[in-house]
């Protein structure tokens, strides 16, 4: 028998940490996997003709690579809460909404955070959450902004 499947998607910003965060609560009390995705858009690279022995990007500052990016945030996130689960990380180029709802087919629960807009303007709205909410294949908990952690032994 397979463990159940927790997918969180994870961007970063501290709606995503919460969610993270509920998800690792959530794994821990049905024994779940919890994948970590982070989905980003690759930028299309154009060199500028420059002489040669010349960096064009010397003064540009370094992104950081996103598999460090979901790295960083799943072991912040981690480490504030004792016995939390391993998380798998996965980093994919493209859309989010995309990948999430191509992911849920293999997932359990999906869970995601929201920015707070409210239920109704999410849901009406073409953001990642409400994609998810239309068209997943798993159940789906979005995580408002506002979201505290669970009380202990609540289901």
């Amino acid at each position: 028998m397979r463990a159940p499947v927790i997918l969180v998607g994870v961007d970063g910003s501290a709606e995503s940490r919460t969610a993270l965060r509920w998800a690792l609560e959530e794994a821990s009390h049905r024994g779940a996997r919890v994948e970590a995705v982070l989905a980003h858009h690759q930028e299309p690279v154009v060199v500028p003709a420059v002489p040669m022995g010349l960096n064009p990007y010397g003064e540009m500052p370094q992104r950081r690579h996103p598999a460090r990016e979901l790295h960083d945030t799943v072991r912040q996130v981690r480490s504030t809460m004792r016995n939390a689960p391993d998380v798998a990380e996965c980093v994919v180029v493209g859309d989010a909404a995309d990948h999430l709802v191509e992911a849920s087919k293999h997932a359990d629960l999906l869970v995601i955070g929201t920015r707070g807009r409210g239920a109704i303007r999410e849901l009406l709205s073409h953001g990642v959450a409400a994609r998810c909410l239309r068209h997943a294949e798993c159940p789906v908990v979005v995580v408002p902004a506002t979201a505290t952690s669970r009380t202990p032994g609540r289901r």
